[in-house]
């Protein structure tokens, strides 16, 4: 009803429901769009983990000195900063940025979930083992953990493709990026 681009047969349809309703994530209204199918960037994950936490009170701006990408006054800063603090990102620590702009990537999406959920104080020891899963070697030592918890906890799963002999496998993607629906 709120945006013309989610329809109630849509496998995300009560997934963005919720996260409306909750103020997690919001469309574009001038639009009356969600853009489900468009990528998600790592500010806007970030600012849903935030608002997930109640979007408690920053004061300490460490991150803007921090990341060169992390402007004050942005939609984002609060939210990036108190993640910085509560250690569930340390952005890229070889450029000096957060990549506020860029796309997600399935692995990084695992990362903030997890460190998210143990902050939180969720039950953060299961794990699955990925190694059969086509590229799970991609994976990079950063994210192994939260990857084999996401996979066990069933947060991500792989895409279910054949192999040369026939047989069904799942296919990763840690390099992949994650849409608004997902």
């Amino acid at each position: 009803e709120i945006f013309t681009d989610v329809k109630e047969w849509n496998w995300f349809y009560d997934y963005v429901k919720y996260v409306y309703k909750n103020d997690l994530m919001s469309g574009n209204a001038y639009e009356g769009k969600f853009n489900p199918n468009t990528a998600v960037t790592r500010a806007q994950v970030i600012t849903t983990l935030y608002r997930l936490a109640g979007s408690p009170k920053v004061t300490d701006y460490t991150a803007c000195k921090v990341f060169s990408d992390v402007e004050k006054d942005k939609y984002y800063t609060d939210a990036v900063c108190w993640a910085y603090n509560k250690g569930i990102t340390t952005g890229n620590p070889n450029s000096g940025k957060f990549n506020t702009t860029a796309s997600i990537t399935r692995q990084q999406l695992a990362t903030f979930f997890f460190r998210y959920a143990e902050y939180a104080g969720c039950e953060t020891d299961q794990r699955e083992d990925i190694s059969s899963m086509l590229n799970a070697d991609k994976v990079m030592d950063y994210a192994l953990d939260a990857m084999e918890w996401a996979v066990a906890t069933d947060m991500i799963s792989g895409s279910e493709v054949k192999d040369s002999a026939g047989n069904i496998v799942y296919y990763l993607n840690p390099m992949g990026t994650a849409t608004r629906a997902q």
